[in-house]
Order: C-alpha cells, then structure tokens, then sequence
C-alpha cells in the first residue's frame, strides 16, 4: 500500500512539472478532413484540409488529398498547384512523394486522354523531378511531348526516350513501348493527311532506336511514295526486303515501285 501511494505521489510531481501535450488544432482539422474524404466528401473536405496546413503548415500531406479531389473534378491547373506545394514543403518525405507521384501520373493520363497536352506534359514533369530513376515516367512524359507536338518536342521527346533505356534494365520491353508511342502518333498524323510528320515518327524510331524494323521500313516507303519521293520509297522498300524477303507487304511495295518481285 505504501509503495502505492509512493508512485501515485511521483506521477503527480512528474505532472505538475511538465505541461499535457494535447493534438494540435492544425491536426484535428486535418483528421476531421481525412474522415470526410473517406466518405468522398470532398466538398468539405478540402476547406478543412486547407484550415489545417493554414494552422500548421508542416501538414504536408493534406495537399495530396486537396490534389486526389482537384483531380476528381478535373481541374488539372488547381492539381499541378497543389501538388507542387506539396512537393515543395519537404522534398525528403518518400511516403507522401510516392502519393504525389501517383496523382501526377494520374493527371498526366487523364490529360492526355483529354487531349490537354499542354497540362499533361506539366504533370509528367513533374513527376519525373520527384522520380527521375521511373523509366517509365520519361516514357509517359515523352508521349505527352510528341502528342503536344510543338516545336523542339520531338527532340525533347527523344531525350526522355533514351533516358529511360538508360535508367531501366528492361531495355527490350520499353524499346517496344518506345516504339508503341512513336507508331501510334505516326498513325496519328497520317490519318490527318500530315504525311510529313508521320514520317518524322518512323524515322525517328529507325534513326535512334532499331534501324531494321521492316514495318517501319515499309510505312516510310508507302510514305515516300505517296509524297513524290521515288528515291526514298525504293531504298526504304529494298531495306525492308533485306531484312525480311518473305515479307509479303515488303513485296507487294517492291512490285509496284520496280516490277514483280518473286520469293
């Protein structure tokens, strides 16, 4: 009994010298907030988050969660904003950057599907500054850049492309998505009758990524010949026989360009 009341007197000295920590008011709001998102309330979840990193700005992660329901509305501009305060508070936060990262990826796709090329190349921007190791975030942001398809976007493309084959060890398997991207905007183009650019995608595959790809070969030698350049439609059409003399389109663009070709 005695020892009882020793520690009972002991606890009481020890709280009277020190003061009860209790959870910040910045806090409470921002779990308050949590539980509203939760319930995909949105609408009153962002006021409160935003009341919580105005009390207490070390609250980092409440920017991600304003940023997830930015993006549930499609404001891409409000996203990219707050994602980049919330990258900006404390770069060395590895959980909350992960989420980031995802959000960006999210946007950057839904911005493409969109054909808001301009926001999605600043959604994968900004996701490769926060993973510049992620192959595949150099391979999105290259898309983005040939989709918006202004001037110096095909280099700069280019650029992210072979910086992803060197980050990655997978070399074969993002050389075909590479090759995937490039393709499909040539198809792009040709469908909008843009024969230059088209071609622009074909060679720009052939010239920096593989040389003796026969279905590139022959879509450049279709190309060539349709926009009055013989010369160019033979060699690429020839090119495409070499590598491949049994590939029948190969043989088919041989014969009208120069006479039957037989196997």
């Amino acid at each position: 009994m005695q020892k009882s009341l020793c520690c009972i007197c002991a606890v009481l000295i020890f709280m009277s010298g020190c003061t009860i920590l209790s959870v910040s008011q910045g806090r409470k709001d921002f779990n308050e907030a949590v539980a509203l998102f939760s319930n995909s309330d949105c609408g009153k979840a962002v006021p409160r988050f935003a009341d919580a990193v105005q009390k207490e700005p070390g609250l980092r992660e409440a920017y991600v969660y304003m940023a997830e329901c930015s993006l549930q509305k499609g404001d891409f501009k409000e996203t990219l904003s707050l994602a980049k305060q919330g990258i900006s508070v404390n770069a060395q936060h590895n959980k909350i950057n992960g989420r980031l990262k995802i959000v960006l990826m999210d946007g950057g796709q839904r911005a493409l599907a969109s054909h808001d090329n301009e926001s999605a190349v600043l959604f994968f921007k900004e996701a490769v500054a926060l993973d510049q190791a992620d192959s595949s975030l150099h391979i999105l942001l290259g898309k983005a850049l040939l989709a918006r398809g202004t001037k110096g976007d095909m280099k700069a493309a280019l650029i992210e492309f072979k910086t992803a084959l060197n980050k990655s060890s997978q070399e074969a398997q993002n050389t075909e998505l590479i090759r995937n991207v490039l393709f499909e905007r040539a198809k792009e183009y040709s469908v909008k009758g843009d024969m230059y650019a088209a071609s622009r995608c074909y060679l720009a595959y052939t010239e920096n990524f593989n040389p003796n790809d026969v279905e590139a070969c022959i879509a450049l030698g279709n190309i060539f010949s349709k926009t009055g350049n013989p010369v160019g439609a033979l060699y690429y059409a020839q090119k495409a026989h070499a590598i491949d003399p049994k590939n029948k389109a190969a043989m088919e663009l041989l014969n009208d360009l120069n006479g039957p070709i037989h196997p």
